[in-house]
């Protein structure tokens, strides 16, 4: 039919051509139709359109299928997103994610319940609280409260307080203020059961450059006296007697021997008082690190 007009179809069956035009009436059903322009008012079910295009939706419910671009979405309510590939989303809430695995030159303004498990957060204004999760490398961040439980390597503090810190090692930097330091390093070093001889014998020096308190015990057990003294070295090699012991050290007497000096090393040296008659001591040294 070319050039004319149809005013009433009743039970018919229209199985080609074009309809340009459809104005204030309604299509209750349509079977195998292109639909290539103009105004969907108000369509029941559409279940798939295919090589197409929808400029505009007013109102509906998508319920399954593929969106392969979509330009603007306003607004999403009451709906669930199972799978978004290559869009952006510029504004609103996301109530509930399962997975995002790529945020690329985007902004989240606002995470609430979330779990972020791997990939980098370039930027991050204010992050709350953190709870059973790990974060692996912060570069350029800004911690301002809360509880740091394990951190591998803090390069550099700047303008920055820390008001506690539990079991970790400072290995450089500069602290420009210590309030105070609750608990220093104890270092113990025995030497039991000694056999003393004519000569006198070093034990094996201790490197003392790191320590800011140190003693020597020395507990004769034997059943003769012996002498004891500190011996200091700069080089290792050459030693100077510092100090001697409460000699001769009688069996079953102790003492005490403190350093009057300071050098990289200290040794003590013992030997019998009475040549020819040897006995055993025990040396125990006990050090605070600085």
């Amino acid at each position: 039919m070319l050039n004319g007009t149809i005013t009433n179809v009743l039970g018919a069956t229209i199985t080609a051509g074009t309809i340009t035009n459809i104005l204030n009436g309604t299509i209750s059903s349509v079977l195998g139709a292109t639909i290539t322009a103009g105004t969907l008012s108000s369509a029941g079910t559409v279940t798939n359109i295919l090589n197409g295009t929808i400029t505009n939706v007013l109102g509906a419910t998508i319920t399954a299928g593929t969106l392969t671009s979509a330009g603007t979405v306003t607004n999403i309510l009451n709906g669930t997103i199972t799978s978004v590939l290559g869009a952006t989303i510029t504004a609103g809430t996301l109530s509930s994610a399962g997975t995002v695995t790529n945020i690329l030159n985007g902004t989240i303004t606002s995470v609430l319940g979330a779990t972020i498990t791997a990939g980098t957060l370039s930027s991050a204004g204010t992050v709350t609280n953190i709870l059973n999760g790990t974060i692996t490398s912060v570069l350029g961040a800004t911690i301002t409260a809360g509880t740091l439980s394990s951190a591998g390597t803090v390069t550099n503090i700047l303008n920055g307080t820390i008001t506690a810190v539990l079991g970790t090692t400072i290995t450089a930097g500069t602290l420009s203020s210590i309030t105070s330091i609750s608990q220093k390093s104890f270092i113990e070093q025995p030497s039991i059961g000694i056999t003393t001889a004519n000569a006198l014998t070093p034990l094996p020096a201790v490197t003392t450059s790191v320590l800011g308190v140190y003693s020597f015990f020395v507990y004769n057990s034997g059943a003769n006296p012996v002498n004891t003294q500190i011996e200091i070295s700069a080089d290792g090699t050459n030693y100077y007697v510092d100090t001697t012991g409460d000699n001769p050290l009688a069996s079953g007497s102790v003492d005490v021997l403190v350093p009057a000096r300071f050098l990289k090393y200290t040794r003590v040296s013992y030997q019998s008082a009475t040549a020819g008659l040897p006995s055993t001591i025990n040396v125990i040294l006990n050090a605070q690190g600085t």
